[in-house]
């Protein structure tokens, strides 16, 4: 019984690990494509604020997409450490 606890620790463990990656790639690329959009507006103020303006529903609801992915990966990070914490306690 002790092995098969165990062996499923370690397969939850190796599930939330990757979507940890995951959530990283997708936060990293978004980061980057800030970045981008920032550099590209800086010397077209009027044009950034006009489009802003233009595209306020879709601005919020991509940002909202942004929180759910950081508040996804910070709850698998959390639940990785969980998960360390009881295998070194089953060990």
């Amino acid at each position: 019984m002790q092995n098969k606890f165990s062996h499923i620790l370690k397969e939850r463990l190796d599930n939330r690990l990757e979507w940890r990656e995951y959530y990283e790639y997708i936060l990293t690329h978004k980061e980057l494509a800030k970045r981008a959009k920032k550099e590209f507006y800086k010397d077209k103020p009027l044009m950034k604020l006009t489009l802003n303006l233009y595209f306020l529903p879709l601005n919020l609801f991509r940002y909202l997409l942004h929180i759910k992915a950081w508040h996804y990966y910070q709850m698998v990070d959390t639940e990785i450490e969980v998960l360390k914490k009881e295998m070194n306690n089953k060990e």
